[in-house]
């Protein structure tokens, strides 16, 4: 059978979104009271930006820079991220996970993957294999997009695709 490309883009735009809502549920009911599902998300945005700035944060999130300025407030009262000035540039100021932040979302991250492996559990080993490989064709795919920051890299950042 062929399939026209807006057969699977039809496809992938009911099924991704399912997904991410299952997966939000899931962090929201396994992580802390005290984190939100924005922060949670700000959490991992930094964790693969190390080194972005306030407005970065912001346009990810898709808030003012008011409101994320409020948010991240919040992640540095819980030690979660931290604010430091770049020794390149010191009137840039960059936003970094602290140990406590790297832990917190390592472990709502974890707690997701266990999800996930329970829900796929009962699938056959063929059909694991066919998501498996359909998830490194949509990573060849989109793959090409610029970086989450401003379509660059700050220096010295390290950045990768979700895992």
């Amino acid at each position: 059978m062929r399939l026209s490309p807006r057969d699977c883009a039809t496809e992938l735009l009911e099924v991704v979104p399912l997904m991410m809502r299952v997966i939000r549920a899931e962090v929201r009911s396994n992580s802390s009271p005290e984190l939100t599902m924005p922060q949670f998300r700000a959490l991992a945005f930094l964790d693969r930006n190390e080194g972005a700035m306030l407005g970065d944060v912001a346009n990810f999130l898709t808030l003012t820079l008011s409101a994320a300025s409020k948010l991240v407030d919040g992640l540095v009262t819980a030690d979660l991220v931290t604010r430091e000035s770049d020794p390149a540039d010191r009137r840039r100021i960059v936003l970094k996970l602290t140990t406590s932040g790297q832990k917190k979302f390592a472990a709502a991250r974890q707690a997701a993957a266990g999800f996930l492996a329970e829900r796929v559990e009962n699938l056959s080993n063929d059909d694991r294999l066919q998501i498996m490989e359909a998830m490194q064709i949509l990573q060849r795919a989109f793959s090409d997009e610029p970086p989450e920051i401003n379509g660059h890299l700050p220096r010295g950042t390290r950045y990768r695709i979700a895992s």
